[in-house]
């Protein structure tokens, strides 16, 4: 009945309001196996919008008669692009020249947002581990979010974990401050190894807008440090769900002029398309992608281009009008993806019930 795997791993790329495909692909999946996402993944990661929905996906309902299970369905998580995009990339009014250079959205309504999504939840309390990366740029360092409590800080030269005292909203906060669009989120923290008691922290995206390798290192990482066994490749499946790859072109005979102004937007996107796409392309070399008589499938990857016509793959584009073409493109990787969609729900539901039983 189905292989059993020691770790399911999910990973949600960022990409701002783009996050409602992702979104509507795990609403596809849930409908489809009748389980929520939480039960049938044991790690989830997810940077930026990924993260907020990492985030809402693993939220331990408010309700306390319900035991372990999440707050939202993945249904709910659509509707709360279409319902608050525009609150959250909420621009400011420019008054004076000045005001240009300025980030370009209030993080207010944003912030007011993801505390009435994700409450007072602790990270800890999350039902699955989950796995959110920022950056600092202070310590100009990795700063990862993690409901491991072992993780509590352990930190190096390289990189941060931390996880106690930190609650959902704050490193939904952490992982979306996008730079340009939003100002570094600034978290405070008693930690003793930060010199002004905070964190500068910016969108994970910079260095890790697909989680997907990072998730699986650190789902072995746990894994050894909970059963002192090796996770193998093999006994990992590992699901990837991108927000729209960018098809827009640069120009040679253009770009050959710009400066520093010029690039900032167009630098920003190409890190992180380039990023996501490079990460997929190594995990598709080195998992399993096509079930045979010796190995399951262990690796799904759900991906699409986005056109650039009337701004459809800017990562801040709320409008009504993009929010329909998003849904659109989300119902056609469902379409387009089909056969590895119910292939991959069938693995979830039999591997599941096989962990259950």
């Amino acid at each position: 009945m189905g292989t059993k795997f020691k770790r399911r791993i999910l990973s949600i790329d960022g990409g701002g309001i783009r996050g409602i495909i992702p979104a509507i692909v795990l609403n596809y999946i849930e409908e489809r196996t009748g389980k929520r996402i939480a039960t049938m993944f044991d790690f989830i990661a997810g940077t930026s919008t990924g993260g907020i929905l990492a985030l809402g996906l693993t939220r331990k309902n408010s309700d306390s008669s319900i035991n372990n299970e999440p707050e939202y369905t993945a249904a709910e998580l659509v509707n709360f692009y279409r319902k608050y995009g525009q609150k959250i990339f909420n621009e400011y009014v420019p008054l004076d020249l000045d005001d240009f250079v300025q980030p370009k959205h209030n993080p207010k309504g944003r912030q007011e947002v993801l505390k009435d999504l994700l409450g007072e939840a602790k990270l800890e309390d999350a039902l699955r581990e989950i796995f959110i990366p920022s950056y600092d740029i202070e310590l100009r360092a990795p700063i990862f979010f993690t409901s491991n409590p072992d993780a509590e800080e352990i930190e190096n030269f390289y990189s941060r974990k931390v996880c106690t005292g930190f609650k959902m909203w704050e490193a939904a906060m952490a992982t979306s401050a996008a730079p340009t669009f939003f100002p570094p989120y600034q978290l405070a923290t008693t930690h003793h190894h930060t010199d002004d008691g905070y964190y500068a922290l910016v969108d994970g995206g910079v260095f890790a807008n697909n989680p997907s390798s990072l998730a699986m290192m650190e789902a072995m990482i746990s894994y050894k440090k909970k059963t002192d066994e090796e996770l193998h490749r093999k006994d990992t499946l590992v699901v990837s769900l991108g927000t729209g790859s960018l098809t827009k072109k640069y120009k040679y005979r253009d770009a050959k002029n710009w400066g520093q102004i010029k690039w900032v937007l167009p630098l920003l996107n190409v890190v992180l398309d380039g990023q996501s796409e490079s990460v997929a392309y190594q995990l598709d070399q080195l998992m399993v992608t096509k079930k045979d008589k010796e190995n399951t499938r262990n690796y799904y990857r759900f991906q699409l281009p986005l056109s650039s016509d009337n701004g459809h793959d800017q990562i801040d584009n709320a409008s009504p009008s993009n929010i329909e073409y998003l849904e659109e493109r989300g119902e056609k990787l469902i379409e387009h993806s089909k056969k590895d969609l119910d292939e991959l729900c069938k693995l979830l539901k039999e591997d599941t019930e096989l962990y259950s039983n």
